[in-house]
Formats: structure tokens, C-alpha cells, sequence
């Protein structure tokens, strides 16, 4: 009997056992020996985890222009206040 999922066997032979086809993602599938589809895993999450990084280091380039932006408009906003400041005693003396 060759199961077929968790509850289900019919009748027939296995051939080939030590050869997989592995989901290499978005319905792209590849046959592989045994050995192959561990080096598929160890590539394809190796891929996963610098995927991680590059997230974790695009959300941290984003947080740091944010915190230029605000820390620019400080500076125009004491610029602004300075020169009008300026022209006030300037103008008076």
C-alpha cells in the first residue's frame, strides 16, 4: 500500500524513493535526489533570513529619514525665528 496523505493508501509500488520534487516557490517545482532538496532547504532559507535583514535594514534607513526630516524642519522653523529676530533688531537700533 502507497500512502497518499495522512489517511489514505491505495494499492501500488514505490519507485525512485530517494527522489523528491520540492516546492521552490510560486508553483515552480524542481526534482531532486535525496541529498539535493537539503542543499534546496539550506538555499532557499539562507534566502528567507537575507530577506529578513534587508527588511529590518530598509525599516531602519526609513526611521532614520524621518528623524532627518523632522530634526530638518526644526532647523528651518529656529531658522525662520532667528532672522526674523534679526530683522526686528535691525531694524529698531
Amino acid at each position: 500500500m502507497v500512502p497518499l496523505g495522512k489517511a489514505a493508501f491505495f494499492p501500488g509500488r514505490l519507485i525512485h524513493t530517494s527522489e523528491f520534487l520540492v516546492l521552490l516557490g510560486e508553483s515552480y517545482y524542481a526534482q531532486r535526489a535525496a541529498k539535493q532538496t537539503t542543499v534546496v532547504k539550506q538555499t532557499i532559507e539562507s534566502l528567507k533570513r537575507r530577506g529578513n535583514v534587508s527588511e529590518f535594514q530598509v525599516e531602519s534607513v526609513k526611521a532614520l529619514m524621518q528623524d532627518l526630516k523632522a530634526e530638518a524642519s526644526f532647523f528651518d522653523a529656529t531658522a525662520s525665528e532667528a532672522a526674523v529676530c534679526l530683522y526686528v533688531l535691525s531694524y529698531g537700533g
